[in-house]
């Protein structure tokens, strides 16, 4: 039985990724406001240091390698979510592909790191950002890569205490893994199998 998103076109699901990141940003900035106030909200978009830069560079392209690593040479049926990710990039411009990678980066990090995880905690924060991942649930390796994922990303913000490291990293991670897609390599692997 097909989930509601495996039946909508591409442009049905980019427009309605575009519109959950809206609210994503807006639910963002006012629980930013909320938790942090103006200044504190502030101090949280602070420049990152070399090292953190580092870092970031680090986790995402241990996170893009590990992804890419699974996707070759893992059963395809560990991690086939209805191809949903391949329906939203594949005939997409570059610009627009950066555009809402770094949409979904600066969104998702704001939310998860910059207002949930200084309320409840790393942990709790990734098991939050897993779940709302919700088409990967059914695939227990996704989920345990999302999760782990999350949590790198939070450990990036804890160790940083600032938000543009870990949305770097989200960014690179999420753009890096749609040029895999959009360019094929993704797809050569299905046609092997």
């Amino acid at each position: 039985m097909k989930r509601r998103w495996e039946e909508l076109d591409p442009a049905a699901l980019r427009l309605n990724l575009w519109l959950t990141q809206f609210i994503v940003l807006a639910v963002a900035a006012i629980g930013s406001g909320l938790v942090h106030g103006w200044e504190g909200t502030l101090s949280l978009f602070a420049l990152p240091s070399l090292p953190d830069l580092t870092r970031a560079g680090a986790v995402a392209l241990a996170v893009v390698l590990a992804s890419i690593l699974m996707d070759r040479y893992l059963p395809r049926r560990w991690q086939d979510d209805g191809d949903i990710n391949e329906r939203i990039f594949i005939g997409l411009p570059f610009g627009t592909t950066a555009l809402l990678c770094a949409a979904i980066g600066i969104g998702e990090e704001w939310l998860f790191r910059g207002v949930l995880l200084p309320l409840i905690g790393n942990g709790w924060t990734s098991l939050v950002f897993t779940l709302v991942h919700v088409r990967y649930l059914r695939k227990p390796l996704l989920a345990v890569s999302v999760f782990c994922t999350s949590w790198l990303l939070g450990w990036l913000f804890e160790t940083g205490g600032q938000l543009v490291t870990p949305m770097l990293a989200h960014m690179v991670i999420d753009l890096l893994l749609a040029l895999y897609i959009q360019y094929g390599f993704a797809s050569e692997r299905r046609n092997q199998e």
